[in-house]
């Protein structure tokens, strides 16, 4: 069953990543302050192994 949950939580948190970026957001307005010139900064892909190592964290702090 554990395996189960960790395979299923696995595939679920890959299947986001793929798409998760900062530039999905869509048109915003803002006034006209804002430096539109600078581009978006994207999530960064060390995002997924924090996870997972949070999720392995997590794991072992509840088996104990």
């Amino acid at each position: 069953m554990r395996k189960f949950i960790l395979l299923f939580s696995l595939i679920v948190l890959g299947s986001f990543f793929s798409n998760a970026s900062a530039q999905n957001l869509g048109p915003i307005d803002f006034d006209g302050d804002v430096n539109d010139e600078t581009p978006a900064a994207p999530i960064d892909s060390l995002l997924a192994f924090g996870l997972l190592a949070g999720t392995a964290y997590g794991i072992r702090k509840i088996k104990k």
